[in-house]
């Protein structure tokens, strides 16, 4: 919610004033900052996924809970929706002076796309889609970096405002084409709201939200496929571990146990040695866990 907050507020602020208050820099620095905020504030409770296409890769590349998944995606689509309806109230009256017919083109002082994005008018849909997907792929596997402990992560505490540089980043280099747009629950906000207040239907005319949705969806899973199968060594991603010898070792694993477990205790002990060091089941040095359950 927060992010979506400060992004469409630093939108509006610069139609509104029609630039006198700001530029297309400090919308896109908006976007970012929002980001970092809505991070340093939900990410030790949930991971401020803020994102539907983050959840997604997440659950497909590094084992997300898919009911999580699906909760998590319906509360970034709540706070956004709530955000964009919050950001309204406080500059309708900014709107109304401007844009009393609240308008969507591509006038000064039209108001609706400081809410949604549109591919601009030279921008085929073949270019938009790869816009966009591009955008979201760079993004992923970046963020995936990040959290790779293996790689070169940030310090402690950085991880926010590494991303809110990226956002900053991608919104400077590949948003003229699009906007852009890689937030799939963003996207759904800031065209449900206005139509819902009056900017009338242009913004689901053409079916470019569901473009925009797709390519950031399959962008972000793409950029995490890269990522995976260039530089990421750990067991979590089934690029490095598929599910067939997951299930393998986790049979084995459960057929020692219960031969050991019946006959003496030094089997037993002898079997919980394999364990520990890796000889059965699959063994995560890095985290004294095992993703067999034992």
């Amino acid at each position: 919610m927060v992010a979506v907050l400060m992004g469409v507020s630093g939108n509006l602020q610069v139609k509104a004033s029609e630039g006198k208050s700001g530029s297309f820099t400090q919308e896109a620095a908006m976007w970012g900052i929002g980001t970092m905020m809505a991070i340093y504030i939900a990410g030790g409770i949930s991971g401020a996924h803020c994102n539907p296409m983050v959840s997604i890769s997440l659950t497909v590349f590094r084992g997300f809970p898919f009911r999580k998944c699906i909760i998590y995606i319906a509360a970034q689509c709540a706070g956004a929706i709530t955000a964009v309806f919050i950001v309204y109230g406080i500059y309708k009256d900014a709107i109304n002076a401007l844009d009393p017919h609240k308008t969507t083109g591509n006038e000064s002082t039209s108001t609706g796309t400081a809410f949604f994005t549109l591919p601009a008018s030279f921008a085929t849909p073949v270019t938009a889609f790869f816009t966009d997907f591009t955008s979201a792929a760079v993004m992923l596997g970046t963020i995936l970096a990040l959290g790779d402990d293996k790689n070169a992560p940030p310090g402690a505490g950085m991880h926010a405002l590494i991303i809110a540089i990226i956002g900053f980043a991608m919104a400077c280099t590949l948003g003229y084409n699009t906007g852009p747009q890689t937030n799939p629950a963003k996207d759904l906000a800031t065209r449900l709201v206005p139509w819902i207040v009056g900017y009338g239907s242009e913004m689901w005319e053409s079916a470019w939200w569901v473009e925009a949705w797709t390519a950031a969806v399959a962008g972000g899973l793409f950029g995490s496929l890269v990522y995976d199968l260039a530089i990421f060594e750990g067991p979590e991603s089934p690029v490095n571990y598929p599910r067939v010898k997951r299930k393998r070792a986790r049979k084995g694993t459960k057929g020692k146990w219960f031969k050991t477990g019946l006959f003496g205790k030094s089997k037993k002990q002898g079997a919980k040695k394999d364990l520990e060091d890796g000889t059965i089941g699959i063994l995560d040095p890095t985290r004294e866990k095992r993703l067999d359950g034992h």
